[in-house]
């Protein structure tokens, strides 16, 4: 275990050390071949869309016989497919034929600054560096630099685990957090840097807005960066009051790095099995995940309520449920643009609503301050299925009309706030991950696109 230590210190001002300390490597980039048509090259991250059958059968005709991202990454839409062992298998062959015959070309040591246009969104910036494994844990007490922001579910790492224990490279979907609100880093530093290189400029398919990438790999700008981290660093010390603060928060991609670092345990298990020495060890290139690193206080990041839909036979009784329960303080009757307002507010963060079909209601819990408002409606669904195990079921729905919508299924709609970006460092640094589906980063189509790889074999 690394020691936490405050980065400022002479000790730590050479550039590798001072990287080493912030969980950072440089990392070795592969891109596509010159001339490559990077359009159908960079598909969406294989975690959208996991329901949209439609959405897949139009990548898959737009992309046809062009190199591209989507045959080495598996669409989890078909994680629980028949035929899921032999999309994988195809996905090892298609990465070692990548290289093979050069579709897939070293491009050198780098970070890759990214800048990626939507019209919903604008403008969000990023910095694309390898994440130290050794410096992530999930656990829900972790004191580690990178953490979780919500529950990991460890029963989805098996699957995706299967697809990188063999794969040749690992192509970035991860999105990590930093608590930059003066903007000093991305959108300051690293955008005005002159020594940046463009190596890429596209349009997504799909509505998926613009994609560019600046290559930075001198001594003197990386140093810079390192340095601005270093002191973002130690404001995070003082802002948290410990030696060992949130600094990386988990923002999409969490159950990815969960599985690189499961592999990573593996690797580093069986490589010592085997009698390597720990230099050996510790310079596989499993050890580290790419992940693209975002300023949660961007401007063209929208933080969005995940809510709740709960089916039942009876809207009614699962409504009745919810408002008796004992977690419940009361439930007022409330009309619509009120319950809007209201979550939507400071006052609202520690409070819920339901639609029954005809009547919307506030909720206020026994203990606001203990959990946040999504996590009490989970718990109050695992109390009514419990009790009831054949009548209800949950399901996490993004947008107030899609949930309300729902009402026509026999769905209870469960609406809930999100939680303000300036609390999420703080939240998570003394309470632990929020519950699972507390927040979404954009819509789907302005998740990350796949565009570099890395080898980690």
């Amino acid at each position: 275990m690394i020691k936490e230590t405050k980065l400022t210190d002479t000790t730590y001002k050479t550039l590798s050390a001072k990287l080493e300390l912030l969980g950072l490597h440089i990392p070795l980039l592969y891109l596509p071949e010159k001339g490559t048509d990077l359009d159908k090259w960079s598909v969406v991250a294989c975690d959208q869309y996991t329901s949209d059958h439609a959405y897949w059968d139009r990548v898959e005709k737009n992309v046809g016989n062009a190199p591209s991202t989507l045959r080495i990454t598996l669409p989890e839409i078909f994680l629980e497919a028949p035929d899921v062992e032999s999309r994988i298998k195809t996905i090892h062959e298609s990465m070692k034929q990548y290289l093979d015959n050069g579709t897939i070309q070293e491009y050198g040591k780098a970070i890759m600054y990214i800048e990626r246009k939507t019209d919903a969104s604008g403008l969000r910036q990023g910095l694309l560096f390898a994440m130290d494994l050794e410096r992530y844990d999930y656990a829900r007490d972790s004191k580690t630099l990178i953490r979780a922001t919500e529950g990991t579910i460890v029963e989805r790492i098996p699957p995706r685990l299967r697809v990188r224990k063999e794969a040749t490279f690992e192509l970035p979907h991860i999105m990590i957090l930093i608590d930059d609100p003066q903007r000093k880093l991305i959108e300051t530093l690293v955008a005005t840097l002159p020594s940046k290189k463009p190596v890429y400029d596209i349009s997504l398919m799909e509505h998926g807005g613009t994609l560019k990438g600046y290559a930075i790999d001198d001594s003197e700008s990386i140093t810079l960066i390192a340095n601005t981290l270093a002191s973002l660093y130690d404001t995070s010390c003082k802002t948290q009051n410990t030696n060992q603060p949130l600094f990386f928060a988990m923002g999409d991609g969490n159950h990815s790095l969960a599985t690189a670092k499961a592999h990573w345990e593996a690797t580093k298990k069986a490589l010592r099995d085997a009698g390597a020495t720990d230099d050996v060890i510790m310079a596989h290139p499993a050890r580290f995940a790419l992940a693209e690193i975002v300023n949660i206080h961007s401007p063209g990041l929208r933080f969005e309520p995940i809510h709740r839909a709960i089916f039942s036979d009876s809207i009614k009784d699962v409504a009745d449920y919810v408002k008796n329960h004992a977690l419940v303080k009361s439930a007022v009757q409330i009309d619509e643009p009120s319950l809007k307002s209201l979550l939507q507010s400071p006052d609202g963060q520690s409070r819920a609503g339901i639609w029954d079909g005809d009547s919307y209601f506030v909720l206020e819990f026994t203990d606001p301050s203990a959990k946040l408002p999504p996590a009490y409606i989970d718990e109050i669904f695992a109390a009514y299925n419990a009790e009831y195990p054949s009548k209800g079921k949950i399901d996490f729905i993004h947008g107030w009309d899609d949930t309300k919508k729902l009402s026509k299924e026999n769905a209870l709609g469960c609406f809930v706030p999100v939680i303000a970006r300036e609390r999420l460092f703080q939240w998570v640094g003394k309470n632990g991950p929020l519950p699972r589906k507390a927040f979404s980063m954009g819509d789907a189509e302005e998740k990350k696109y796949y565009m570099e790889c890395r080898k980690i074999r």
